[in-house]
């Protein structure tokens, strides 16, 4: 009932999902840059894993306070106003997911390829949900709403950042392009598996494992 009454009564003009939403991209890519640069900087995976573990530990603490307490949370929607939904207003943001996601990536996975998905999900994402929502219209949609014109935005993003990230690696050009093309494909396709799990788990995690399969199999 006290969430109920928040959410008529809380704060209002909080964007759709559906809203072009341009604080939240640039919010988004902000935070996995920034994340993948720290930890590709030198950090070690230890390390990286006890920040990212706090960081998860006080989020969701954060979160279980702010949906318990409605004063907390109408505080805290005015604070972070600019980046939530307002679907996020009475459940957990997206925020949670992203440091798991991020957590998981550098847990797993070898780091030039924890960095590399990291990546695809701080730009490829936004980039596929921006011209998903421009042009979506003009083509058509899969099962789970999402626009082939938004995904294909995706794969060109992921493929872009790939480009450029590899180039590090000093591979040779033919191992080189086709890690380039697998992992933006991996990248950009990703949000449409075919299991319930939130974007921002499974770009990272699907494309992870692909690279990593895809680096076993060309030797790197």
């Amino acid at each position: 009932m006290m969430q109920q009454i928040f959410a008529v009564n809380g704060p209002t003009g909080l964007h759709l999902r559906s809203d072009l939403h341009l604080a939240r991209k640039v919010w988004h890519m902000f935070m996995g840059a920034t994340m993948a640069s720290i930890y590709f900087s030198g950090m070690s995976v230890h390390v990286a894993v006890l920040c990212l573990s706090v960081a998860l530990c006080l989020s969701v603490s954060l979160e279980f306070a702010r949906l318990r307490v409605p004063s907390f949370n109408e505080k805290i929607v005015r604070l972070w106003g600019p980046v939530m939904r307002h679907c996020e207003i009475n459940r957990v943001s997206g925020i949670p997911f992203y440091i798991l996601a991020t957590l998981l990536a550098i847990g797993i996975f070898p780091k030039p390829i924890a960095v590399l998905s990291i990546l695809y999900l701080a730009f490829g994402d936004p980039v596929a949900s921006v011209v998903g929502i421009l042009y979506g219209k003009y083509g058509p949609r899969f099962s789970n709403g999402k626009s082939l014109i938004g995904t294909l935005a995706g794969v060109a993003t992921c493929t872009l950042v790939g480009f450029f990230f590899l180039k590090t690696l000093s591979l040779p050009p033919t191992v080189y392009l086709s890690l380039v093309l697998i992992g933006g494909i991996a990248g950009g396709v990703a949000e449409l598996a075919p299991f319930e799990m939130d974007d921002n788990l499974s770009i990272p995690i699907v494309s992870g494992f692909v690279l990593w399969f895809a680096f076993i199999v060309f030797g790197v």
